[in-house]
């Protein structure tokens, strides 16, 4: 495989990913981002402790950027 082929599989993984993220999760109110309850019903075990672990900018909502970063961190069941 040449390089070019490479580095356009790792783009398209890393697009998965994120699309991944974003259709698991519906943004129900459609503001851009996730509350707790929009979060619990893909992952109806979710915990508040786990939720804030996941909110990294403490903004009291997950952005599709801190889903991303969960669910490739483990913190998520994908």
């Amino acid at each position: 495989m040449k390089s070019h082929d490479l580095f356009l599989a790792a783009i398209l993984a890393a697009s998965a990913v994120q699309t991944s993220a974003a259709t698991m999760v519906e943004d129900a109110d459609g503001n851009g981002s996730f509350s707790m309850e929009e979060m619990t019903v893909a992952y109806p075990d979710l915990t508040e402790e786990t939720f804030a672990d996941i909110d990294t900018d403490e903004s009291g909502e997950i952005s599709e950027e801190e889903l991303t970063v969960a669910m490739e961190s483990g913190l998520l069941d994908n």
